[in-house]
């Protein structure tokens, strides 16, 4: 369309600039744009202990880049013990995130026998734009308060 309104007698492709010849998609192609997911402990919440050597540790995945979180993700729980690191358990997150967004934060269990360090990651089920150990939650004991 031209801009008085007008249909151009020869009108420019959009594949060049959208790459999206056949796909009906008019989103501009931008190659490097992945999702950067961050793990925060939300500062409303307390880790409260769940019984004797269990911990409930609750936490916030957020995305912090330009490229929205589609495909979903898996929260890893690292345990350390005796100075050894191994993975606990993996939690699935199929919350689609927005750029800039935060989901709700989510409860997790964990047994804290003889555990020196908990490392809370989130990897996503796409390419992510930057791995950063930043974007980590550590935690070292306490690891939770008792209720009441």
């Amino acid at each position: 369309m031209t801009d008085s309104g007008g249909i151009p007698a020869k009108p420019a492709p959009n594949w060049p600039k959208y790459n999206s010849f056949r796909s009906g998609d008019l989103s501009a192609n931008v190659g490097t744009a992945a999702p950067d997911l961050k793990v925060i402990a939300p500062e409303s919440c307390e880790n409260e202990c769940g019984g004797v050597d269990l911990a409930n540790i609750w936490v916030q995945v957020g995305n912090a880049m330009a490229a929205p979180l589609t495909a979903g993700a898996v929260i890893q729980v690292f345990v350390t013990v005796k100075g050894v690191e191994s993975l606990d358990q993996e939690l699935p997150f199929d919350t689609i995130l927005a750029p800039g967004e935060y989901a709700d934060a989510v409860m997790i269990q964990v047994t804290t026998t003889d555990v020196e360090a908990i490392r809370i990651a989130v990897k996503p089920k796409e390419s992510e734009c930057t791995i950063d150990p930043a974007d980590e939650l550590v935690l070292v004991p306490p690891f939770c308060i008792a209720p009441g």
